[in-house]
C-alpha cells in the first residue's frame, strides 16, 4: 500500500505552490503592463491653468512661491508672454529631472553656436524638410512654439495683489499608474489564491471533522483518511477506546460478582440477627437492609449499563415512571410538552429518572417533571420545593457515597449512589447533569441528553 504523505509535506507543498503562484502572477502582470508615462507639461498649459484650473493642473493662492531649483529660461519666457516683470514670475522644478533636462538642452545649443540657454526650434517646411526658427527674426512664431514644448513637471508661481502668489502645479494622484498596476496584480493574485486556499483547507480539515464525528457518535470504525499523522492518531484513539471499554466492562463484571457474592453472607447474618435481643436486633436488621439496598443498587446499575441503546420516546416513558412511583396523589406532576426522542439503554434511563424522582419525594414530598427539546438536546428537569442544596455541596453530592446533611437519618438516608448514577448515565450518553436552584425555592435537577 502506498504510504500517505505527512501533514508537513502537504502544508509545505501548499505554501511553496502559493508563493510560486503569487510571484508568477505578479511578475506577469507587471511585465505585461506598459510602464507609466513620464508626467510632462508645457508653459502654455501652466499659463492656461492660471485662468482656468484643469484636472491635471491645480491653482492655489499662497504667501510664498514654490521653493526649489529654478528655471530661468522658462521664467523669462512666461514673464514675456504675460507682459509682467521677471521678478513676479517664478518657475520651480518639482524634481531633479527638470534641471537636468534644461542642462542637456543647453549643451547642443552651445555647440551649435546659439546663445546659452536659448533652445533651437525647428519648423517643418514640407517634403520631410525642416527649417530653424530665428528667435530674433521670427519672434512671435518662435515664442508660440517654445511655449508648447513639454518639460518635466514644474510649478509656476505668479505674484498677484497684496504680495501673494498664485501657484500652478501638477495634481499628484494618490496612486500612480505603476502603483495601480501592482495593486491590480495583487488583487488578481488574491482572487486566484482564495478558492485554492479554501479548497485545500476544506480537504485538509475533512478528515479531522470525520474523526470528531466518529468520536461524537461512538462509531465502531474510525475513519482512515487524511495525512499519515491523522491516521496514526485515529488508530491510537480506537485502540485506547477499546482498551477503556474492556477495562470498564471488566470493572463492571468484578463489581457485579462482588455484590452478588455479598448477598449470601448477608442473608446468613440476617438469620442470626433474628435471635438477638431488642433493641439491638432492630438496629442490626436496619443496617443489614441498608447494605442489601446498596448491593441492589450496584447490581441494578451494572445490569442497566450493559444494555444496548435503543430509541426512546421520552414522554411516555416518563409518564410510566411517574405513575409507578410510590407517592401520594398529585405529589409528582408531569407537565405537558412536545414529543422528544433519545437513544439510550432503557433500563439505565429509567433508573436515572427514578433516582431523581425518589430524591424529590424523600426530601421535598414531591415535585414537577418537565421536558424541553431543542435542535441538539432533550432537557429533562425535576423541580421540588424542598430545602434546596447549597452551591458548595452540589459537586460533592454528585460523587458516589456522598450524602447531604438532611439525609443522615435512617428514614431518608440512602447509600449516596443516586445522583452519581444519574451523572454517570449522562456522561455515558454524551450529555450532562446539573443541580441548580428552583425558581420558587428548592432544587432543580437538569438532565440533558442528545436528541436522537
Amino acid at each position: 500500500m502506498r504510504r500517505a504523505p505527512s501533514a508537513l509535506v502537504s502544508i509545505g507543498g501548499f505554501g511553496v505552490a502559493v508563493a510560486a503562484l503569487s510571484v508568477a502572477t505578479t511578475a506577469t502582470i507587471v511585465l505585461v503592463s506598459p510602464a507609466p508615462p513620464a508626467a510632462r507639461m508645457s508653459a502654455a498649459e501652466a499659463i492656461g491653468a492660471l485662468r482656468h484650473p484643469t484636472p491635471a493642473l491645480s491653482r492655489q493662492l499662497a504667501v510664498e512661491p514654490q521653493p526649489g531649483a529654478r528655471a530661468p529660461a522658462l521664467e523669462a519666457l512666461i514673464a514675456s508672454h504675460l507682459r509682467r516683470p521677471p521678478s513676479t514670475v517664478r518657475v520651480t522644478w518639482l524634481d531633479a529631472a527638470g534641471s537636468r533636462e534644461e542642462r542637456e538642452r543647453a549643451q547642443p545649443a552651445a555647440r551649435a553656436g546659439a546663445r546659452q540657454g536659448v533652445p533651437m526650434i525647428f519648423r517643418e517646411r514640407g517634403n520631410g524638410l525642416f527649417e530653424r526658427l530665428d528667435a530674433a527674426r521670427d519672434a512671435a512664431s518662435y515664442r508660440a512654439m517654445l511655449l508648447g514644448v513639454p518639460h518635466a513637471p514644474f510649478a509656476l508661481s505668479v505674484r498677484g495683489g497684496e504680495g501673494r502668489w498664485w501657484r500652478v502645479a501638477p495634481v499628484r494622484p494618490w496612486l500612480t499608474v505603476w502603483q495601480r498596476n501592482v495593486l491590480a496584480s495583487l488583487i488578481v493574485t488574491l482572487l486566484l489564491l482564495a478558492p485554492l486556499a479554501w479548497l485545500f483547507a476544506r480537504r485538509l480539515t475533512d478528515p479531522f471533522r470525520a474523526l470528531a464525528g466518529a468520536l461524537e457518535s461512538g462509531a465502531v470504525a474510525m475513519p482512515q483518511g487524511g495525512p499519515r499523522e491523522l491516521r496514526e492518531a485515529a488508530a491510537a484513539i480506537a485502540a485506547m477506546r477499546d482498551r477503556l471499554a474492556a477495562e470498564a466492562g471488566e470493572r463492571a463484571r468484578m463489581l457485579t460478582a462482588i455484590a452478588h457474592d455479598l448477598r449470601t453472607p448477608l442473608t446468613g447474618l440476617r438469620l442470626r440477627i433474628e435471635t438477638a435481643p431488642e433493641p439491638q436486633r432492630a438496629r442490626m436488621i436496619a443496617d443489614v437492609e441498608r447494605m442489601q439496598a446498596m448491593i441492589g443498587e450496584v447490581l441494578s446499575f451494572a445490569r442497566a449499563a450493559a444494555q444496548p441503546p435503543e430509541l426512546l420516546d421520552v414522554r411516555p416513558v416518563l409518564a410510566d415512571i411517574v405513575a409507578g412511583m410510590p407517592s401520594h396523589d398529585g405529589a409528582l406532576l408531569l407537565r405537558d410538552g412536545e414529543p422528544a426522542w433519545i437513544s439510550a439503554p432503557a433500563p439505565a434511563f429509567r433508573r436515572a429518572v427514578e433516582n431523581l424522582l425518589r430524591n424529590a419525594l424523600d426530601y421535598a414530598g414531591g415535585g414537577t417533571v418537565s421536558v424541553e427539546r431543542t435542535e441538539t438536546v432533550v432537557r429533562i428537569s425535576v423541580e421540588d420545593g424542598g430545602p434546596g442544596i447549597p452551591a458548595v455541596d452540589r459537586d460533592r453530592l454528585l460523587r458516589p457515597f456522598e450524602r447531604g446533611e438532611s439525609s443522615r437519618s435512617r428514614s431518608t438516608g440512602g447509600a449516596g449512589l443516586g445522583l452519581s448514577i444519574v451523572r454517570d448515565f449522562a456522561i455515558g450518553q454524551r450529555g450532562s447533569f446539573t443541580l441548580t436552584d428552583a425558581r420558587g425555592g428548592g432544587t432543580r435537577a437538569v438532565l440533558e441528553l442528545p436528541v436522537a
